[in-house]
Order: structure tokens, then sequence, then C-alpha cells
């Protein structure tokens, strides 16, 4: 025993060296990975801000398109709010000024990879944003009107008391996905949960159906949670009293028949009139941008229907 002991001490004494090798070799690696963790940590916060003053700058510049000169003055005054140099950045327009591009970079020195060799790297953002009118869109509801003239502030009917006004059995409702009374009462109370784009074919649902029409209006009204209610000179975009309706192209209709989309509108719904099968649905039309929560896409080449807003959008 007393020799397997004393070979065990020759054996630690002799690695000794080694061990101290190996500790120094792990505590270089350990501070090495550390110092990385921290410099890159930093260098994704940078990333972070660049990034989120390019967004800020393309959305606001977007809103002046396509005035060249005045949205490249709006990003460099949003570039500049969010503390980036609008020197470091980069702002072009494509060809028929209808987007917008935002680049910046800044070199972000390191604090303790230099021990490793590197003293530095780049922080970089980007964002491209474009302004268009809506050209497809979540929640609208199941009127059409025909395309036509429009002016802001103006009262328009959106469902008739007459099929006269559109057709045989016609009187401005659609069936959006559904056919039925029910679907069309759900869809005016709710919105149409699925999306609607330009150059679909949707069709029409014949028949008055005062009762449902007077149901989802009213509902629509009473959910105003507004002092005093929404009207047309003090509204919010978000009441349940503005609507986004399709606008179709003009056509003979005559029973159930499909229509062509060609654009969105927003209205400010007023109430019904008459009653039984004379009852009609009139709204104001407005100049706004989309509700919050409702999902669309936009054309910069789309028909302007009053309904339009800014984007950051993919390359």
């Amino acid at each position: 025993m007393k020799r397997l002991i004393l070979c065990f001490h020759r054996f630690t004494r002799n690695e000794s060296g080694a061990v101290l090798v190996l500790t120094a070799a792990a505590l270089v690696a350990i501070l090495g990975a550390m110092a990385l963790t921290a410099d890159i940590g930093a260098l994704a916060l940078e990333r972070n801000r660049l990034q989120n003053a390019c967004d800020a700058a393309a959305l606001a510049a977007a809103w002046e398109l396509p005035d060249a000169s005045f949205a490249r003055e709006k990003a460099k005054e949003y570039l500049m709010l969010n503390n980036v140099d609008p020197n470091h950045a980069t702002i072009t327009l494509n060809a028929d000024g209808s987007k917008i591009t935002v680049e910046a970079r800044r070199a972000v020195e390191f604090k303790f990879a230099p021990v490793l060799g590197i003293s530095s790297g780049t922080a970089a953002g980007k964002a491209v944003a474009c302004f268009g009118s809506i050209s497809g869109a979540t929640g609208v509801v199941p009127f059409g009107i025909p395309d036509q003239e429009l002016s802001f502030g103006q009262e328009y009917q959106l469902k008739a008391g007459s099929h006269e006004d559109y057709g045989p059995g016609n009187y401005g409702a659609l069936a959006l996905d559904l056919r039925g009374a029910q679907s069309y009462l759900n869809n005016l109370k709710y919105g149409y949960k699925g999306t609607i784009k330009v150059g679909d074919w949707i069709e029409t649902e014949p028949g008055n159906m005062s009762g449902p029409t007077f149901d989802g209006v009213t509902y629509r009204i009473n959910s105003c949670q507004h002092t005093p209610r929404c009207s047309i000179d003090r509204y919010d975009r978000n009441c349940p009293m503005v609507m986004i309706v399709p606008i179709y192209e003009p056509s003979s209709l005559q029973g159930r028949s499909q229509v062509k989309i060609v654009g969105f509108g927003a209205f400010l719904l007023k109430g019904v009139s008459g009653k039984g099968t004379n009852s009609r649905v009139s709204g104001y039309f407005l100049e706004t941008i989309p509700p919050d929560g409702m999902n669309y896409t936009i054309d910069p080449n789309q028909d302007d229907y009053g309904l339009r807003t800014a984007k950051l959008i993919s390359e």
C-alpha cells in the first residue's frame, strides 16, 4: 500500500505542469467567449437601434410619396430623431417614386474582443416602405357600391330600398363566402373574416333582407362607444360605425350575379331609413387610413378611393 501511495504522488507531481497549461488554455477560451458575448451583444443592440431608425424613417417618408424631395427630407428628419446621422445613411427611391428604401451603417468598437484580434464590427439596418391604396382587405361588410365619382363627406346609398337601383332582385348586398341571410347578417355585424382583393369576382346576395339589414346596422350603431356618437364631423376610424365597403365594376345585375371588385372605400354608417321592403342604408364617404386590426395589402398603382396608407414591405 505504501508503495502504491508513493507512485501516485510521483504521478501528480509529474502532471502538475500539464494541468497548469490546460487550465491556462481553458481560462483564455472562457474569457474569449465572454468577450465575444459582450461585444456581440453590443453589436446586436446597435443593429436593432439602426433597424428601428430605418423603419421609422422609411415609413414616415412613404407618406410623402411620390414627391421624392419631401420624402427624402422626411426620412432625414426621422433618422436624426433616432440619433442616426443622415450622412451615414442611404436614401433611394424606385423609378416611379412609389417605394423608398432607407439604409444605415455604423461601426461598433469592441471593448473585449481585441484580445482575440477582433477590434470592431459593423451594424446595419435597412427598411423599404411604399404608399398606396388598399388593394385587399379583411373585415369588409357585405354591401357593394358601383364604381362612381365619390366626394368625401357626402352621403351615399350602401343598400337600396328598391331593386330598380341595381337590377332585378338586387339591392346592393354581396354574398361574402356563404350565401343566405344569416351569413349576410354575421358579415354585416362583424365584418367578413376572409380577404377580398381587387380583381375578385363576388356574388351578389339577392333580396331585400330588411330584417337582417336592420339588425346588423343597429348592432353597429349601438356598438359605438364614443360620446357623442361618431358623426361625419368627428369620428374614430376604429369605431364599428366606420365600415370598409367593396367597390365594384358597374354591370347589369339580374338575380344572383357576379361583380368584379375594383377597390375599397370607407364609409361612416348613417343608419337605416324606410321600413320593410323599402329599407335603405346610407353612409358618408370618408378619407382615412385602415382601422387597427385589419389585414390589408396596398398597391401604389391601385385606383384611389380614399382608403390608403403607408406600409413597410419586403423588397
